[in-house]
């Protein structure tokens, strides 16, 4: 789901790694709840289900992403089978995105004034599964590549953030992606008799 939401993730729509040419200041840490990853139809992967989860994604700043790869964390709460495969010892978050990277003024980065699109960091998300039989998953997350040195000046904004959790090993496979970025509105009829609001 890619990340152009509104209601509970409006925190942002963009990460700016550093300052981009229109910009001054690198995006503050911004969260990004998690929700059931759906598919055409229902749940992408029926044999699970969790009560919430978060990617915190950090301010990152340069020249520090040269040799420092961590963006944040990721966690799923509660992580529940419904019959089928045991819990997994372990899930893999990814994150996509279209990076665009701005001018360079020293002219030596190859990457200046380009756009690429597709994955750009991930994680390996340990389970630990507890007396109820459920799990919490958490990992950080690290960008796949580190910054070259001679394009920690170039400005890099990631737009359309794609966060997807997939059972582990399975990255890319619809059938086993558990959780992207969204939000939930649980169901719930109007009580009437008190005047509720959604009543007649």
């Amino acid at each position: 789901m890619r990340i152009l939401l509104a209601a509970g993730i409006t925190a942002a729509a963009f990460l700016v790694v550093t300052g981009a040419d229109a910009q001054t200041r690198n995006t503050a840490t911004s969260r990004f709840r998690l929700a059931q990853a759906y598919c055409t139809t229902g749940p992408c992967d029926p044999f699970f289900t969790f009560t919430g989860g978060a990617a915190l994604i950090k301010r990152a700043k340069q020249p520090k992403l040269v040799s420092n790869r961590k963006l944040g964390n990721i966690r799923i709460n509660a992580l529940q089978r419904l019959g089928g495969p045991a819990i997994p010892p372990f899930l893999e978050a990814q994150l996509s995105g279209t990076i665009y990277y701005g001018q360079d003024l020293n002219a030596a980065c190859p990457l200046a004034n380009t756009v690429v699109s597709g994955p750009f960091a991930t994680s390996t998300m340990t389970c630990t599964v507890g007396a109820a039989g459920d799990a919490n998953c958490k990992g950080n997350l690290f960008f796949i590549n580190f910054t070259d040195p001679e394009c920690s000046d170039v400005s890099q904004t990631i737009q359309d953030l794609d966060i997807e959790v997939y059972e582990g090993t399975f990255v890319g496979t619809p059938t086993r992606k558990i959780a992207t970025a969204g939000i939930n509105i649980l169901g719930k009829s109007p009580d009437c008799a008190s005047g509720g609001a959604g009543c007649p």
